[in-house]
């Protein structure tokens, strides 16, 4: 049995950077097999209880609770639960440029499966977003692209920003400006998160990555709007307002400095 959210596909090409094909939760069933060749989908899933064999191609892997696996487009997808303990799971397929352009980003291209690694809140905001379909198509795919830029982020530190060193408030510091970055951060607010003060934050931050946080979360403000620029429809105004900059111009007039384009040029 199977809960699943579906959308038509969009013939006229309107959502053509990020589509969902369809999302839903997979209930146990020791029948549940699925085969696709050459797929034109990317499909995350995460395993909630159960377990499982996963094919790509001729590379197999066996998913249980608590792991995510990735099956990119361009490949064979071979995959079925296990008869005497049955997957129970939730999923997305999707679409688009935006999708091979954030694999090929956070290095996650050959990556399939991904173990203990917790991200069920996301997908089951990516599911919930979904249902509310009087929002409307843009509002969706709006919102589910962020929370899949979320995930596939989130993956890629979980594989890759392990910390270096035995400072590990750096990085715990690091990972919460990632998570927040649509969020008002003040040196404050990292201080609290840290439990110390600011002058702390500061020093300790900056002796492990060269920089301030404050330097810090203005580079990921860039980097998440020239994503946004590129892979949506968002105006820049709505972009600024995400970002938390105080107004368009200020946001204009700063990613111009920083980019040597001005926001408007950059997503053409």
């Amino acid at each position: 049995m199977e809960h699943i959210v579906s959308f038509l596909d969009d013939k006229n090409k309107r959502y053509n950077q990020f589509h969902i094909q369809i999302t839903g939760i997979t209930y146990p069933d020791p029948h549940y097999f699925v085969e696709r060749s050459n797929s034109s989908i990317y499909c995350l899933e995460y395993i909630m209880e159960g377990e499982g064999t996963v094919y790509v191609d001729e590379q197999v892997m066996y998913p249980v609770k608590g792991d995510i696996y990735i099956l990119p487009g361009g490949h064979n997808h071979r995959y079925y639960s296990s008869r005497t303990n049955p997957w129970k799971k939730i999923w997305m397929n999707v679409y688009g440029p935006l999708c091979d352009s954030l694999m090929n980003l956070y290095q996650l291209q050959g990556i399939y499966l991904i173990k203990d690694l917790n991200l069920l809140e996301l997908f089951e905001e990516f599911l919930r977003v979904s249902e509310q379909k009087d929002e409307g198509m843009d509002d969706i795919f709006l919102k589910c692209s962020m929370i899949y830029h979320e995930i596939l982020a989130r993956i890629s530190r979980h594989l890759y920003n392990k910390p270096a060193t035995n400072n590990t408030i750096a990085y715990e510091i690091k990972e919460f400006i990632d998570r927040n970055i649509y969020n008002k951060l003040t040196m404050e607010v990292l201080a609290k998160q840290a439990c110390l003060s600011s002058s702390q934050v500061n020093r300790i931050f900056k002796k492990e990555f060269n920089q301030t946080p404050y330097d810090y979360i203005l580079s990921q403000k860039i980097t998440t709007a020239k994503l946004l620029l590129q892979y949506t429809n968002i105006p820049i105004k709505q972009i600024a307002y995400k970002l938390n900059f105080t107004d368009e111009h200020y946001f204009s007039n700063f990613f111009k400095e920083k980019c040597g384009v001005s926001p408007k040029d950059y997503g053409k």
